[in-house]
């Protein structure tokens, strides 16, 4: 596709790879992204890292500094920002307590939802426990120094379980959502890293249309008026609409935004499209996500044959579409 000359960012977020599958992963960035112009290469790397500062939090499958190492270099080879990647509210682990991990595996005592053994989606932090934050501005800085980075996703999407512990049910989702967002944005600011986030807890899901995923309909989205504007906001939208308001929005509102399209060929393409007939200055470019097995969807990229079968077909529709936008 061709893009307006100010959308200067061509990003592909990606699930980390396993550290066996590292040196595939760097060959991805040197054969392919370098090939395509990708310059933005969003890591979701979550809680697989080998942190130091809190080894209790690792998940499986972590990635050793050595790993890191080589996937930024190969980056910084090819003009290639690299930004880590966590989930810093929502999507802490699946919906049961058995399920915790990462965050809530060392420190289950964040859990916003103490005395509920199953949710509906998935934990949350607590963010009005003190102590939370600060394990968690503990394993931001850990991974940001790892990554050298520059810029650093903190998540924050599909956050459900909001305002329910008893240290946060007498506070609005919106006070709670944004001086959440306000302290890690404050503390990377600190160390001269822009906060980058999506964009959907921002939004009403009522008055846009877009329903309770891809927009908020518990009350986090008048936090938007309060965040810092330099906040780079991912702005992920998966389905056909005949509008996209969202593109207005955040326009309005003062935010540098990013537009996600997913695995949908003709969704991307209508979502772009809409954007540049809306954009008001505010669109710094377009950035595929991908939720799908990585290691698939590289060798369909790079063409190398293989036989594994997967749980999903995801990675197929996910190719093609990255074909259409970068290609």
């Amino acid at each position: 596709m061709i893009y307006p000359s100010a959308w200067s960012l061509r990003g592909l977020c990606i699930t980390a790879p396993k550290p066996e599958d590292v040196d595939l992963f760097v060959r991805f960035v040197r054969e392919r992204l370098a090939a395509d112009g990708i310059n933005t290469l969003v890591l979701l790397t979550r809680y697989r890292y080998a942190f130091e500062t809190h080894p209790e939090c690792r998940a499986n499958d972590p990635l050793s500094k050595s790993d890191v190492a080589a996937i930024k270099a190969a980056c910084d080879e090819n003009g290639i920002e690299l930004i880590p990647k966590m989930n810093l509210l929502g999507h802490q682990s699946g919906k049961t307590k058995a399920s915790f991990d990462g965050l809530l595996k060392g420190f289950p005592q964040f859990d916003e939802t103490p005395d509920d053994e199953e949710v509906e989606y998935c934990r949350s932090l607590c963010p009005s426990d003190p102590e939370c934050l600060k394990v968690v501005l503990d394993l931001v800085g850990e991974m940001a120094d790892a990554f050298g980075a520059k810029t650093f996703h903190i998540g924050c999407d599909e956050v459900f379980e909001i305002a329910k512990c008893p240290r946060c049910r007498d506070k609005s989702t919106a006070e709670l959502f944004g001086g959440w967002v306000r302290a890690i944005h404050d503390f990377l600011a600190s160390k001269g890293i822009r906060t980058m986030m999506w964009g959907d807890r921002l939004l009403d899901g009522t008055a846009t249309g877009y329903g309770r995923w891809e927009a908020s309909q518990n009350g986090t989205e008048a936090a938007i008026a309060d965040l810092p504007k330099d906040i780079l906001i991912c702005d992920w939208h998966y389905e056909n609409m005949a509008a996209y308001p969202s593109v207005e929005v955040f326009a309005e509102a003062g935010f540098d935004t990013v537009l996600c399209p997913w695995r949908y060929k003709d969704n991307a393409v209508k979502f772009i499209e809409y954007a540049k007939a809306h954009d008001g200055g505010s669109i710094r470019g377009v950035m595929e996500t991908t939720w799908c097995d990585p290691a698939a969807l590289i060798k369909v990229l790079l063409e190398i044959p293989d036989e594994k079968e997967y749980s999903s077909d995801n990675y197929k529709f996910v190719a093609e579409t990255y074909r259409t936008l970068f290609m």
